[in-house]
């Protein structure tokens, strides 16, 4: 009794988070006519034929897909092949955290955070980096080290951003803008993208201890299909957000 208990609770939590609703309209659907037939309804044959065909092309579709979803563990170069700069550009909401964030929030992003989330009533755009300091503090030997072959100090680099994203601020825009800092570095970098609307998603960066060049960093793309580590990161970001300063409520 109690694993069916457990079963329930999971198919809600899938429908609550809208995973593998194909897979249950297909499968009630198939319970509903099973029910039909079962009191003595007089279908047609080539209704209860197509009905059967239909289901079983829905499941045979769904195990095709199971066993070709995109590639997951990634690296920079992901982005060459399939620029975020749409997906930002077609959000509505869009959270990023990045420690320094010169090579994300670079100004032509930035202009399409701009036009788009930002240009729509309804779009929010929030965005965490780290608290200042300065070249020589422990925190700027930690980032400095995480390259071989930096070009530019992560102190200045960081002085860059938090400018870019005061001005930012006083951009008059439709949408909601806020940021905020953190003064500790929790050694990655995240930037969600429709996280809780269909087709979101989330890239997880980790930065690793030394790396020949920020390309080489290691990063996975999650989505809802990936259930719990998804939500993991996504309340990653609120504990963030909760605790920077600067940030809206």
């Amino acid at each position: 009794m109690e694993r069916m208990r457990r079963r329930w609770r999971q198919v809600l939590d899938d429908v609550r988070r809208r995973r593998f609703l194909d897979l249950y309209a297909t499968t009630l659907v198939s319970l509903g006519f099973a029910v039909v037939l079962l009191v003595g309804a007089d279908l047609p044959d080539s209704v209860r034929w197509s009905v059967l065909f239909a289901g079983m092309g829905f499941l045979l579709l769904r195990a095709a897909l199971a066993h070709h979803r995109e590639e997951r563990f990634l690296d920079r170069s992901d982005y060459d092949r399939r620029p975020i700069t749409e997906d930002l550009r077609r959000a509505k909401d869009v959270w990023i955290f990045a420690p320094v964030g010169s090579n994300f929030l670079t100004e032509e992003r930035c202009d399409v955070l701009r036009r788009g989330p930002l240009a729509r009533d309804e779009g929010a755009v929030r965005i965490v980096v780290l608290a200042e300091f300065d070249a020589g503090d422990a925190m700027s030997e930690q980032l400095d080290a995480l390259l071989d072959h930096p070009v530019q100090k992560a102190a200045d680099s960081l002085r860059e951003t938090r400018a870019r994203l005061a001005a930012m601020a006083q951009w008059p825009v439709n949408g909601t803008f806020a940021y905020g800092d953190i003064a500790f570095n929790p050694g990655f970098s995240l930037v969600a993208v429709n996280p809780h609307g269909a087709g979101g998603y989330v890239n997880v960066e980790f930065h690793g201890f030394r790396n020949d060049a920020i390309r080489s960093r290691m990063h996975i793309h999650l989505t809802r299909d990936d259930g719990p580590w998804y939500t993991y990161w996504l309340d990653q970001f609120e504990a963030m957000w909760r605790s920077a300063r600067g940030a809206a409520a």
